[in-house]
């Protein structure tokens, strides 16, 4: 009998461990940046391109909210190290291996800050690609 509680409190033990396992590791999973893939978690994917890993990881980054702004179309562009690629169909021409993070940037912001825009765009949101590691 002292056998079987000590075996049932064992299995009691080990079961709150796991819970506290998951706990901390979903609460490490919503402390990051909704805003950026890093290289870890674009090669973790498998995928072939980074339309791939996008549309996987970050799939509300393709979605267009609005579909005009007066008389202009919304779109979403993709920047690969500050050159301006085109829309998210770019992101299947580059391979996982190659790009350090990918970041999103909200179209006000992109608008503000990134060359290339011009003002006969509304821009929704930009796909920023990194091929290589910040410096230091």
């Amino acid at each position: 009998m002292m056998r079987m509680r000590h075996r049932a409190l064992w299995i009691t033990l080990l079961a709150a461990g796991g819970l506290w396992g998951c706990a901390s590791t979903k609460a490490a999973r919503e402390g990051a940046d909704p805003n950026l893939i890093t290289h870890e978690e674009i090669l973790a994917t498998g995928a072939v391109n980074l339309h791939e890993v996008v549309s996987r990881l970050r799939p509300q980054w393709m979605n267009l909210r609005t579909t005009r702004s007066f008389s202009m179309e919304s779109e979403i562009v993709v920047f690969q190290d500050n050159m301006l690629l085109g829309g998210p169909d770019a992101l299947k021409q580059i391979g996982p291996e190659s790009a350090w993070e990918i970041r999103w940037m909200d179209g006000v912001r992109a608008s503000a800050s990134l060359p290339g825009i011009t003002s006969g765009r509304h821009v929704e949101g930009a796909i920023l690609i990194s091929t290589r590691a910040p410096s230091r």
